[in-house]
């Protein structure tokens, strides 16, 4: 089942307990979760109605989640 915004997981084959999460999203679901995070930004500041976003609220929002997803990818890395 996909939802909005989902971000998929898949595990690969590792240590017992130590199963690696590799971080998958595509270009609309990260365009979901930057209208998200965009809108939740707005309302922290002001009232906000869903479609009338100002434009820096979502460009804020596209460096905090592609901030998120590169850490997730680089950590991963790692294991």
């Amino acid at each position: 089942m996909k939802t909005r915004g989902a971000v998929r997981r898949s595990t690969g084959v590792t240590a017992p307990g130590k199963a690696p999460v590799s971080v998958t999203v595509n270009g609309e679901e990260r365009r979901h979760l930057i209208e998200d995070c965009a809108f939740f930004r707005a309302e922290q500041f002001r009232e906000a109605e869903p479609g009338h976003i100002r434009e820096q609220d979502k460009e804020a929002a596209a460096a905090v989640i592609d901030a998120a997803i590169r850490a997730a990818r680089k950590k991963n890395k790692k294991r």
